[in-house]
Order: structure tokens, then C-alpha cells, then sequence
């Protein structure tokens, strides 16, 4: 009887011990397919990410009077610098290949906008005005630093001019320059589909061409800075003198905060022309209007204009009329 059961057991064991070994290799196995699986759905996940294009790099848009540019030029230029502040820096660059000059307003990263800013920027690009500086090219940095490219004017800025004793300063000179500055901001807030407000106009972004015809530059700039750079300007701003007392944040610049500060540029003006050589009567016949008579005219239009209420300052449609007036007057 023992000698029957030893061989059955023996069987018995020896057939456990081969489904194990099956049961065993063919978890292996499993586990193999899926590691291998696994293994070429990474590849071929990391095989995608390798192939997919990269993004395009930043490139310069051009707009009007800017379609020649290029922003290895731009970048290549041999520059000077004209200009600084808190949020940016103003260059006087040469371009190679037309011997071409630029002006180009350089804004640091850390004073920039949002980055979502191309319908706005396009906006700025298409405002056109014979006494407004043109936009004409603007490039985005992948650092987050923004380049707007504009034309350069022979003359440099209104401070210049105000500080300078030349005989450039007759009454039609003072009177074109007061009613071109009037034209620009009238167009800004009266003749666009969406008016701008300058919120910052000063007598150094006022730029002067070869015939000393005004040009306003930096209007929108702050739509493009971030608000610590736009209360480093308005500091700067009230600093000077500029700023209307009720202009808290940039946000809130309209027509009548820009009055104000055209009526500062106004009487700086007028300040520097008291000069003897301009007292003498600017009319001949027997009108009888002396350059002391005119003078009088226009700076009661620039205390007109500051006035601390808002409400009691004219708006530039009045301006405008109120020193063509006084043009008429002096060529008759």
C-alpha cells in the first residue's frame, strides 16, 4: 500500500509545482507587456514633445511710414542715449543700411504691461495727425522689455527751445507751436473712435521738426506700463509742475487734466518770450496791437486752463478758436 501512495504523492507534487511555475511565468510576462507598453507610450509621448514646432520668435510690427524696418537693424543701430527714466530709456539710433535716424523708446520689463496688448498697440499704430509723433514700428521682447520706434525731429523738445535765446522766438513761432500742441490733443480726445487721454504731456514730449512745427510724442504710454510705472510718472509729473491737482491715477486722465497741463506748457512758453525785442507793435496799418497786447491774450488763456476746477477750464475746441483769433489779429 505504501509503495502505491509514495509514487502518487510524488505526481502529485511534481504537477503542483508545474502549474506554479506556470501561474508564476505567465505574471511575468504580464507585467513585461505592460513595463514595454508603458515604456513606448513615454517614447512615443517624448517624440512628440521633441518634433512639436516651437514657437515663433517675437518679430517688429510696422505700421505706416515704418515698412522698411527690421528688428536686427533696430537692434544693431549704434545708439545714443537721449533719455532716461524709472520705466524706460530713449535712444537717438542710426540705421545702417539708409543712414536713417530713430528715435527708440526702450521699456524695461519690470515696468511693462500685461502681455496681451497687440489691439492696443495696433490702435497707437494707427493714430495719425501732422502734430502727433507716429508710431511706427514696435517690437515685444521674450524677457517681457518692449522697443517703439518712432521719427526723429531735428529741433529736439519744447524744454530746449524755451531754454534757448534765439531769435526763433517771434510770435508766429510761439503762436503755431501753442495752437499745433492744441490741434494734437484735440485730435486725441475728439478725433478718434476711442479717445486718448495723455495723462503725462509735458514741454519734453513736446519735439520740434526743421520748420518748428510741434509734435506730441508719448501719448498712450502709460496704457502700456504697469501702474508702479504709471505713479513714477505722475510723480514725476506733479514734480514738474504738470499734473492737474485732481489727477490722482492715470486711470482717471481726461481733457480737462490735459488742459491743465497745456496750460503749463503755455505760460512756460510765454515766460521765456518776455523779451524787449518782442515788445514793439508785431502789426503794421493802423491796427494798432502790440506784441505786449497779444501776450496778455494768451496767458489769460493759459490761466484759463489752470484752473483748479475742472469745470472752469476750456476745452481744446475753445483753445483752438481763442489763438486763432489771436493770429488773425497779429497779421492784420
Amino acid at each position: 500500500m505504501l509503495k502505491l501512495i509514495l509514487p502518487l504523492a510524488s505526481a502529485t507534487l511534481f504537477l503542483l509545482l508545474l502549474i506554479t511555475i506556470f501561474l508564476l511565468r505567465l505574471k511575468l510576462s504580464k507585467n513585461h507587456d505592460i513595463e514595454k507598453s508603458s515604456t513606448t507610450h513615454k517614447t512615443n509621448n517624448n517624440n512628440k514633445t521633441d518634433h512639436t514646432p516651437l514657437p515663433p520668435p517675437p518679430e517688429l510690427t510696422t505700421f505706416e511710414g515704418g515698412q522698411d524696418l527690421t528688428i536686427d537693424e533696430i537692434l544693431e543701430a549704434p545708439g545714443e542715449v537721449i533719455g532716461k527714466s524709472h520705466y524706460g530709456t530713449l535712444y537717438k539710433a542710426v540705421l545702417q543700411t539708409t543712414q536713417t535716424i530713430r528715435l527708440l523708446r526702450f521699456l524695461r520689463p519690470a515696468a511693462a504691461g500685461g502681455e496681451d496688448q497687440h489691439d492696443l498697440v495696433r490702435f497707437l499704430g494707427s493714430v495719425r495727425h501732422r502734430n502727433l509723433v507716429p508710431l511706427l514700428g514696435f517690437y515685444a521682447g521674450g524677457r517681457g522689455e518692449k522697443l517703439l520706434v518712432h521719427p526723429f525731429y531735428e529741433h529736439g523738445n519744447l524744454a530746449e527751445f524755451i531754454r534757448d535765446d534765439g531769435e526763433s522766438k517771434n510770435w508766429e513761432v510761439i503762436c503755431k507751436i501753442a495752437i499745433g500742441i492744441a490741434r494734437a490733443l484735440h485730435h486725441l480726445h475728439s478725433g478718434l473712435q476711442k479717445p486718448i487721454s495723455h495723462g503725462n504731456l509735458n514741454s519734453k514730449n513736446v519735439l520740434l521738426d526743421q520748420n518748428l512745427d510741434p509734435h506730441v510724442s508719448d501719448f498712450g504710454l502709460h496704457l502700456l506700463l504697469n501702474s508702479a510705472a504709471t505713479r513714477e510718472m505722475l510723480q514725476v509729473s506733479a514734480s514738474s509742475g504738470y499734473k492737474a491737482p485732481e489727477l490722482i491715477n492715470m486711470t482717471h486722465a481726461d481733457e480737462r487734466t490735459d488742459v491743465y497741463s497745456y496750460g503749463k506748457i503755455l505760460l512756460e512758453l510765454l515766460i521765456s518770450a518776455k523779451e524787449p525785442t518782442i515788445r514793439n507793435p508785431v502789426a503794421t496799418g493802423d491796427s494798432g496791437v502790440s506784441g505786449e497786447q497779444i501776450l496778455r491774450c494768451l496767458v489769460q488763456i493759459g490761466e484759463d486752463c489752470c484752473r483748479s476746477s475742472p469745470n472752469l477750464r476750456p476745452d481744446f475746441r475753445e483753445v483752438i478758436a481763442k489763438i486763432e483769433e489771436i493770429r488773425r489779429i497779429e497779421k492784420n
